[in-house]
């Protein structure tokens, strides 16, 4: 039922930590594919000896989160796509959650499931909510993280996979046109996933020219008509997600000075709404860079946001 995709760059010190929970799951029809992205820390070498033909290991130079990603997609043979990142693990019931989720909403293409580090619940019995209207809410929280998704696969043979040009956001991006395209999916609010906080080398702690983050994409005009099929999100409703999500975590991209320009463009692009934020960002990069780089500004401005597209523009 489950195809797991699971690449692997050096993080020999938790692949069998993240392996094993697949193993141990009380669900046992699927299949585990690791993709070796041209490791160097023998991670690679690891599982082979560990777990023999109980693991297909694909190797290739390497090419990045996303192309190891895609790789696994093409050599998958169930219908259901199960990612999990080296670093994280899952509790023993979550395939049989998800799965169990499955049988009762056979329309549904896209299924997440509630994350923590390190906290997963023992004994849970299956709750789950229908995402009703997903893009009403997504702006400030889209839901869906990588090891605690699984998709369709029938998305990956009909829409591009994950962006490889893309460093920050490639995952939310498969999300998005997910949702779009599957329509509203389903919400496991179990706490079965558990995310590796002591992996210092994680991208989102990270800084990168805007072109290498969803933004810029995602302003696209064509975004939304290349990825909606059966949603009933209509493209001025996206629009609106859009534009929140984007001046939600625009400030972050404030940590470079390169970004000045290509900032400045996008917030030409951006549609007159949403004043009483707009107007903030077109403020001076050099004024506002340093304000965004102190911790308990960056907060009290990101809770500004969350207030006003609560509570003036809803």
């Amino acid at each position: 039922m489950f195809s797991i995709i699971i690449p692997l760059y050096n993080k020999a010190r938790y692949i069998q930590r993240a392996i094993n929970s697949v193993l141990n799951q009380s669900f046992k029809e699927y299949e585990i594919i690791v993709i070796n992205d041209g490791s160097t820390d023998g991670g690679e070498e690891l599982v082979d000896r560990l777990y023999g033909d109980k693991v297909q290991q694909i190797h290739q130079e390497n090419q990045g989160v996303s192309v190891a990603r895609n790789t696994g997609i093409a050599k998958a043979s169930f219908p259901w796509i199960a990612f999990l990142d080296a670093d994280d693990f899952w509790h023993q019931e979550y395939l049989n959650f998800v799965a169990a989720a499955i049988k009762e909403n056979m329309e549904v293409g896209i299924i997440g499931c509630q994350y923590d580090p390190y906290q997963l619940v023992i004994n849970p019995q299956l709750k789950y909510i229908k995402l009703e209207n997903y893009f009403k809410k997504a702006d400030q929280n889209v839901l869906f993280f990588t090891s605690a998704t699984v998709l369709k696969r029938s998305f990956f043979d009909q829409k591009p996979g994950f962006d490889p040009g893309l460093k920050l956001g490639e995952d939310i991006d498969v999300w998005i046109r997910a949702s779009l395209f599957f329509g509203d999916g389903i919400y496991i609010q179990n706490t079965l996933v558990a995310y590796g906080q002591d992996d210092q080398n994680r991208a989102t702690k990270k800084s990168y020219p805007l072109d290498q983050t969803l933004i810029p994409k995602l302003i696209q005009a064509e975004y939304y008509t290349k990825s909606v099929l059966k949603s009933t999100c209509s493209q001025a409703s996206f629009e609106v997600f859009r534009d929140k999500w984007i001046y939600m975590g625009l400030f972050q991209c404030y940590a470079l000075e390169s970004n000045a320009q290509p900032i400045g463009k996008l917030l030409k692009k951006m549609p007159n709404r949403f004043g009483l934020v707009k107007s903030f960002y077109l403020l001076p990069f050099g004024l506002l860079q340093p304000l965004f780089d102190n911790l308990s500004f960056s907060k009290l401005f990101r809770n500004y946001m969350k207030f006003c597209f609560r509570y003036i523009y809803t």
